[in-house]
């Protein structure tokens, strides 16, 4: 179930605009029939790849690594001291560089400072407030996200929302310019590829930025075990799959939780 945002649009407008590409087409019929064919299963999922119509070019990945090392997070002389980022934060400032936001989640995840399934759990409750128009008990469960992950997408996203349908008109703006800030920090360190995934607090986040970028609440996810023991979490909407890093969840799961890649 999809929420009606405000200016639905205009969120996608802003993303094609600022990363030059219109989102995935949905497959082909061939393709479709081959996912059919290949069964449903997490362990063959299947990631939908954009086509060139110019066979000599040659795909290359345009998504930096980031570099910043947790330790610029701990030196309070740092732009990177996790504190004052989660001041600005808090703030709603929305003049933190896409680093900032992203070493925050980093040392967040070095630290074990956030716990991906209580994080997910109060994502789905804020979500099925929204729906429901309990709009303060919405805003008051995202408050408790933000206390251990200011930097959530969700959080600062269900707030936007809810703000919205009580006519708090700016309090809505400024979280839904957060959200759109951490958004655009996340893309650009990660397109949701298996090679660069999204660099996320929580499993929920990467169902949030999937219904912003491409207007599609998955309704097929998975957790997979790669080969190279890498925890991914994946979003699927017309058979277009993303994935976001999770690997820091691992420990606290059990076997059963996830699909292991053969």
């Amino acid at each position: 179930m999809t929420k009606n945002y405000f200016l639905p649009f205009f969120i996608l407008f802003l993303f094609n605009l600022s990363y030059g590409q219109a989102p995935p087409l949905p497959p082909t019929p061939q393709e479709v029939k081959d996912f059919k064919a290949n069964g449903n299963s997490a362990a063959k999922v299947i990631e939908v790849k954009a086509k060139s119509n110019n066979k000599a070019e040659t795909p290359k990945n345009t998504i930096p690594k980031f570099r910043i090392s947790v330790k610029e997070s701990t030196d309070k002389n740092s732009i990177y001291y996790f504190k004052n980022i989660e001041t600005q934060i808090a703030k709603l400032d929305t003049l933190l560089s896409e680093e900032q936001i992203i070493s925050l989640t980093q040392y967040k995840i070095y630290t074990n400072a956030i716990h991906p399934k209580d994080l997910d759990s109060l994502a789905n409750k804020a979500y099925q407030l929204n729906e429901k128009k309990n709009y303060s008990e919405a805003i008051e469960t995202a408050k408790k996200i933000l206390i251990q992950s200011p930097n959530n997408i969700t959080a600062h996203k269900e707030m936007a929302y809810a703000y919205k349908r009580l006519d708090q008109n700016d309090l809505s703006k400024l979280h839904f310019s957060m959200m759109l800030k951490i958004i655009n920090s996340v893309l650009k360190y990660g397109d949701g590829s298996r090679q660069t995934p999204y660099i996320l607090n929580n499993f929920f986040e990467g169902l949030s930025i999937y219904e912003a970028k491409f207007g599609c609440f998955p309704k097929k996810v998975t957790l997979l075990l790669t080969t190279e023991k890498k925890l991914l979490g994946g979003y699927d909407c017309f058979h277009i799959m993303r994935f976001s890093d999770l690997t820091h969840w691992l420990p606290s799961l059990e076997e059963e939780d996830y699909t292991t890649e053969q």
